[in-house]
Formats: C-alpha cells, structure tokens, sequence
C-alpha cells in the first residue's frame, strides 16, 4: 500500500484498512501512534482523518478506554457529480452573510481534493440571482435536472424558509444537500461549519488571563445562529471563570437578521461611556470584526486607546482586522474547504438516492494575538 500524500488518500486507505476482516464493530482501535505508523503518517495527518470518521458515526472514541470501530466504513469512490452553489460575488443588498473572498477560499480547498477524486465538479454563482428571493429552490432544482448527486451549498442567499425548502427538495430528490451556513439547518442536510461558540469562549479565556474580570460584549442582532452562539460562549467563559455576569455589559441589537455594521460598534462603545468609570469593563469582546473596528474607532475619536485603556476582540479575521491589528479569533478556510469534501465524498461513496443519516461537522477557530489586548489599565477611564 503507497504512502498516503493527502488527507484524502489516507481517508481512503484508512477506511479500506478498517474493512479489513480482524476489525469488527465494537473493536478497539490501536492506539493513535500505532495506527499512524501502520498507515506510514505523522499523528499530526491522522488526527483530522479520525476527527472526520468520528464525525460520520465511523469511530467513537471514549475517554480513558480508546477509540472503538462503530460502523463499517463504506470505501471513497472516485467520480460523481457534485454541484456547487454560492454567491461568488458581492451583493450588498442582499442582507445576507455575503464574503466573496471568504467564499473563494473555502471553495479552492474543497474543491482541489475533489477534482483529485476524479469529480465531476460544477461551480454555479447564485449571486447574479441574489434578487431573486427564491434563487436558491430554483438552482437546486436545476442541479437536480442536470443528474447532480450532491449539492453543496455555501452560504447560500435567502431566507431560512426558502433554503429549508431548497433542501427538503433536494433530499426528497435522492440527492445528498451539504451546506456550509452561520445559520443551523436541522435533520435533512450534512452541515459543516466552525464552531462560534468554543470560539467566543476562548477569546474571553484569554482576556481573563490577561487579568480582566470585567468584560463586556458588543453584539450584532440577535436574530442570527451564530451572535446566539457567540453570547453563549462568552456567557459559558464566565461562568467557568466564576465571574458574575451584568446584564448592562451585553449591548445587543434587535431580533432580526440585520447585517452587523461599524455602528454596532459605534453604538455599544457609546453605553459603555454611560457607565461609571469604575463600572465600566475593562475588555469587550465584539460578535464580529466589523462591530470591534467600529467600536475601536469610537473609542479613538473620544480618546480611548486600545490596549492602554481598553482592550478588544473580534471575531472572523477579516482583511480589516489585519489592517487595524485586531486581536481576533480567525475562521477556518481551507481546513473548511478539505472538511466540507470529506463529507461530500462519504456521501458520494453512498449511492445517489440512498438514505443517509446527516453530520455536523464543526471546527475550531485559532485565535490571533495582535495589538488590541493588555492587561487592565492602572487607571480607569
């Protein structure tokens, strides 16, 4: 058996390794070092590829006692065709999440391990529909018509209704949905995304290191997955920290899905200055790049600085937030990219039109130190 080059290559061996008849469900694995040097690879190669079988059902791993085989793991097969939906470009109108660069990047990963299988792979840009409220039902529907066998969809525009609808159609078709969305889609479709939660929860860890104790949390509207998760994981670093929590130091907007703007910002830095001096945090943690950068531009225009006064976090690590040296929690690319044709693969290696049960895969943002965090200052302002 050849040396595995790629994450990909060891995935399929791997799986044809695990079908080998001494490994039967309920079987304990070997240890991880033993594995990587059956399969001729560093820990630092297997690891993802177990994450991914864990994440399908494949392996289940159990503290103190090992990793154990669940299910027989079906081969990758090479070929198929896979369609391939997103806005590539911008559409400020939209109202919807809409990175064109983001998505570029994303795409490029997932789909230089798919054309390495041999895929039949089709680009389609939903952005010149973007208009069209209904965009996303109409394409599936015609990558159901042009014999598509899964359908990956990446932030994809359109109301939660409409992209349900879109889905159920395509499962209903015999064709695997994946989706790549802030948004959480239950039940019919294999999601893969990164985990905002974990990664709000370790940004305040690490302004709780620094010795801050009054943090609060500039918020986008609540109506997003994702500003939900990301509260729930600031509020979960708290409370592990046994720091008690103020309402009046959470300044979210409204209900609704409204896209974050630099006047978030602008607005949770101007109640911070409501507050007496001694009752202000001395840290914020943003729900997102944009919302901290507008927070640090008003902080600024009033004379605060960051990190001698005032120290920020975002989250996403924008291109702005390299260009303001914004601490920050940076989003997975082309980790997501390979992790979104892991699972596009499986469902492939399934047969068109067979039932599957759906994943959720979720990744691990990495946090990254720049120039918005010190430890609280001497004197309050």
């Amino acid at each position: 058996m050849p040396k595995p080059s790629t994450a990909n290559d060891l995935n399929a061996q791997l799986r044809e390794h695990l079908r080998q008849p001494t490994f039967k469900v309920g079987t304990r694995l070997p240890s991880e070092r033993e594995l990587a040097m059956a399969m001729g690879v560093g820990r630092t190669m297997l690891r993802p590829v177990l994450d991914a079988l864990e994440q399908e059902g494949i392996l289940e791993r159990k503290p103190q006692a090992g990793t154990f085989l669940r299910g027989v793991p079906a081969p990758l097969v090479k070929g198929g065709r896979v369609v391939l939906i997103a806005p590539f470009t911008e559409i400020p109108e939209s109202g919807r999440e809409n990175e064109p660069a983001w998505t570029y990047s994303v795409t490029a990963a997932f789909e230089k391990v798919m054309r390495a299988t041999g895929t039949d792979l089709d680009l389609r840009d939903q952005s010149p529909l973007g208009a069209d409220p209904c965009s996303i039902k109409v394409m599936a529907k015609e990558a159901i018509d042009d014999g598509a066998e899964a359908v990956l969809m990446i932030h994809p525009l359109g109301d939660r209704g409409t992209i349900n609808c879109a889905l159920s159609l395509l499962h209903d078709s015999g064709v695997h949905p994946i989706i790549c969305s802030a948004r959480n889609y239950s039940g019919l479709t294999s999601q893969v995304y990164f985990d905002s939660s974990w990664g709000m929860y370790q940004a305040t860890r690490h302004l709780i290191s620094r010795g801050h104790h009054r943090i609060g949390f500039a918020s986008a509207p609540t109506g997003h997955d994702w500003v939900r998760e990301r509260i729930a994981g600031y509020k979960e670093a708290l409370e592990a920290a046994e720091i008690e929590r103020n309402s009046q130091w959470i300044w979210s907007g409204d209900d609704t899905e409204k896209l974050p703007h630099l006047q978030d910002g602008v607005d949770a830095f101007e109640k911070w200055l409501t507050l007496p001096v001694n009752d202000r945090p001395t840290a914020i943690v943003a729900a997102n790049d944009t919302i901290a950068i507008g927070l640090l531009r008003a902080a600024k225009s009033h004379g605060i600085s960051a990190p001698g006064d005032l120290s920020v976090v975002g989250f996403d690590n924008d291109p702005a937030a390299l260009l303001a040296g914004l601490t920050t929690m940076a989003r997975p690319t082309g980790e997501l990219g390979e992790a979104l044709a892991q699972v596009t693969l499986s469902r492939l290696s399934q047969g068109k039109g067979k039932e599957v049960a759906a994943v959720t895969y979720r990744l691990r943002p990495t946090f990254i130190e720049r120039n918005t965090v010190g430890p609280p200052a001497l004197t309050p302002r």
